[in-house]
């Protein structure tokens, strides 16, 4: 059943109640709403922005009433997505043995104002908010920083998701007419088949729909870009597929876990300088890890329960860390 279309204010004020005045969202987004900082990966510098108070409950209003009507392809987009892991991903090639991964180079920042635009302009029939058209370039003030998608928005991945919508919905019937299995993580792609010709040619008709949907503004991370085989390790998303079809997750990220488990447990001192930042963050990765290990690997989970008990195993997958 639709949902009934009402004014942009009248949804404003049924969620706010009196609390925030609707001038107030209409107001221009200032430096202080953006809380600009960079963060620097390699050689290349990022943008990242921590909005304001005031920004991030305007967000929440975005997400509920517009970010969360657009269209995901959710059959291969397993990003953002409540309830879903990149587990799921990865197990849809679990039956493969020729493998094509790359991701999409700056991801955020490449999808533009005017992208953003035409993602919510081709979703309007299903936003229930009357008047969008009237407040649009206001709404992409908000949602957009320096004519793109921001990098810490709460905004930004939902929207990152529908942006890609049609290009998902042309690709994978490409794909299928190829005989070749593509899911999408966010930036990261994977094309996988039981027939090497089959992600090659996926690999063309993935640059060519690319730059014919998008004009060049998405381009793949060619230092990114590699095929994989059965025979060799095969590394999806960070976990790794083996070849009777079960997912693990990496040795690197294993012995990492094992390591802060057995200095929690042995030595706690050490523990709270391993990582430099302080014990509250370095409890708080070791709980991301732990979580990432339940997510992913059972079996392993269970493993690590009893090389160094379920009392501290579970501290750190039920409890949240600062």
């Amino acid at each position: 059943m639709p949902i009934p279309k009402k004014p942009l204010k009248t949804l404003f004020e049924a969620m706010f109640h009196g609390k925030r005045a609707f001038a107030d969202f209409m107001r221009e987004v200032s430096e202080e709403d953006l809380g600009r900082s960079h963060i620097q990966r390699g050689e290349k510098q990022r943008q990242l922005n921590s909005p304001s108070e005031r920004l991030r409950a305007y967000h929440r209003f975005l997400r509920l009433f517009l970010v969360e009507f657009l269209p995901v392809h959710e059959a291969v987009v397993f990003s953002y997505r409540k309830g879903i892991s990149a587990r799921a991903a990865v197990e849809q090639h679990a039956q493969s043995r020729h493998f094509f991964v790359t991701d999409i180079e700056s991801f955020f920042p490449s999808l533009t104002r005017e992208i953003v635009r035409e993602t919510i302009t081709s979703a309007m029939a299903q936003i229930p908010i009357a008047d969008l058209p009237d407040y649009l370039e206001h709404v992409l003030d908000l949602l957009c920083v320096d004519g793109a998608l921001p990098i810490g928005f709460s905004t930004s991945p939902g929207l990152s998701n529908a942006a890609l919508y049609r290009f998902d919905v042309s690709f994978e019937a490409r794909c299928q007419e190829l005989g070749a299995i593509y899911t999408r993580y966010a930036d990261d792609i994977v094309l996988s088949s039981g027939e090497h010709a089959a992600i090659e040619a996926g690999e063309k008709a993935l640059n060519d729909l690319l730059a014919q949907m998008f004009g060049g503004a998405l381009r793949l991370h060619r230092g990114k870009t590699k095929y994989l085989n059965v025979g060799n390790k095969i590394k999806l998303l960070g976990m790794v597929l083996l070849p009777n079809g079960t997912i693990s997750i990496d040795t690197s990220v294993k012995n990492e876990i094992e390591t802060m488990l057995h200095l929690y447990v042995r030595d706690r001192d050490r523990f709270n300088t391993l990582l430099e930042v302080g014990p509250a963050k370095t409890e708080a990765r070791l709980a991301g890890l732990v979580n990432y290990a339940n997510s992913v690997d059972q079996s392993y989970l269970e493993k690590l329960r009893r090389k160094y008990g379920t009392a501290v195993v579970d501290l750190f997958l039920h409890r949240s860390f600062g």
